[in-house]
């Protein structure tokens, strides 16, 4: 059964409203994820089509919310990931989400815009999720069209709360934020939330670094640090995870 990925038009990264606390004042965005498979015989070719016609058929909608969401697509590079690619979308709030998605849904338009889509990808969906940004290096990274993102996906241990991540996310944020400048190695790290899901998972942290280089420096900056250990032992007493490496870009920017 195929999912209308169209009425979420899956992200994400840079349309973030950044902060560098992990209880950001603004409210969160709210982001919708599919995991997709191209239809056999269908490549990214085929889809870089389809994102053409959708933006040609944007204005048609007469959708403000529509013009402000930002879809983006990961290609999985590391890690066990049965998808072709994850489709995101990032609204800004959950009302907005609702709009676009009925615009979408009612408008000759958008139903155009699903049935092109349809002919492409076979998507299951993952989810409504909200962002709560963790930490972004100053300045930010170096492009918002292209990036590479850790995913870490994760469940809860039994008898531990979000709490138990708030702390060992207090212990960990000073030692990120000095690896990540030392090593000169921009990076920004969100949380994410699940409103509705049907992963099984309670929570999901993204790391989105400029490109792989960036990624494994940044990274082995941050395990050299001796107290590293302290808050990667208190991440694994709170929850256990699964990890994977995407390629991130975005594919429908937001509408002036």
């Amino acid at each position: 059964m195929k999912t209308r990925i169209s009425a979420v038009m899956i992200t994400v990264l840079s349309a973030l409203l950044f902060c560098t606390s992990a209880r950001a004042a603004d409210a969160p965005d709210v982001i919708e994820a599919f995991a997709c498979n191209f239809v056999a015989g269908k490549n990214m070719s085929d889809l870089d089509k389809t994102v053409d016609f959708y933006q040609s058929q944007r204005s048609k909608m007469k959708s403000p919310a529509i013009n402000k969401m930002r879809s983006v697509i990961w290609q999985p590079m590391r890690g066990r990931v049965p998808y072709d690619l994850i489709w995101l979308n990032t609204n800004i709030s959950l009302s907005e989400w609702g709009a676009a998605t009925a615009a979408l849904a009612d408008t000759s338009a958008g139903q155009a815009v699903q049935a092109r889509f349809d002919e492409v990808l076979v998507c299951d969906s993952s989810g409504i999720y909200t962002n709560e940004m963790l930490y972004r290096s100053e300045g930010g990274l170096a492009t918002d069209d292209e990036y590479v993102i850790e995913s870490f996906r994760c469940k809860l241990n039994p008898g531990k709360t979000l709490a138990d991540t708030d702390d060992a996310i207090d212990t960990w944020r000073p030692m990120f934020a000095k690896a990540t400048e030392s090593a000169k190695t921009p990076a920004a790290v969100l949380r994410r939330l699940p409103v509705i899901s049907a992963t099984g998972f309670h929570l999901s942290y993204v790391v989105a670094w400029d490109d792989v280089e960036s990624y494994a420096n940044g990274n082995s900056a941050y395990r050299m640090d001796p107290n590293s250990a302290t808050a990667d032992a208190q991440f694994e007493q709170a929850h256990f995870c699964e990890s994977a490496l995407f390629s991130g870009k975005v594919v429908a920017p937001t509408v002036q």
